[in-house]
């Protein structure tokens, strides 16, 4: 299903992570998407080997990119740990240079497993995606959630 807009729009250059196996919960449920706190997430937009990037709209209808990495992705903690202690101390550096993308909030789940931190904005191909559902006859309200 691709909301509403036509196949060939959803190609916006995220290459072979379109196409890879989810690596999100553990179970595959999809009640057991991840809760986003004040964001509404819509549509996977990448994979990686450690987890995956939405697009999310917040409580104002903004659209923003939360990157979340799953413990189970991780073959023991410290690598695991090591991810989020890093993300901790980037934070505060992000807003200090208009060409580093502002991470907003870091949260953690411990209980199903992951953590995850969001941006101000989306960037790079991600930022295409959010044109085009702007510019989509369907309009935001009606795209479609993945989740």
């Amino acid at each position: 299903m691709n909301g509403g807009l036509p196949e060939e729009k959803l190609d916006f250059g995220l290459g072979a992570a379109d196409t890879q196996p989810p690596q999100g919960p553990p179970d595959g449920r999809r009640d057991a998407c991840p809760t986003i706190p004040d964001h509404e997430l819509l549509r996977c937009i990448g994979r990686g080997s450690y987890g995956e990037v939405w697009l999310a709209r917040n409580v104002f209808g903004q659209f923003r990119a939360v990157k979340i990495l799953y413990r189970h992705n991780f073959t023991d903690t410290r690598p695991f740990d090591r991810e989020f202690e890093g993300i901790k101390k980037f934070e505060p550096v992000s807003r200090t240079h208009g060409s580093l993308v502002d991470i907003l909030h870091i949260g953690r789940d411990e209980q199903r497993g992951y953590f995850y931190h969001y941006a101000m904005e989306l960037a790079g191909p991600a930022a295409k995606l959010e044109a085009q559902i702007r510019s989509s006859k369907f309009g935001t309200q009606n795209f479609e959630r993945e989740c």
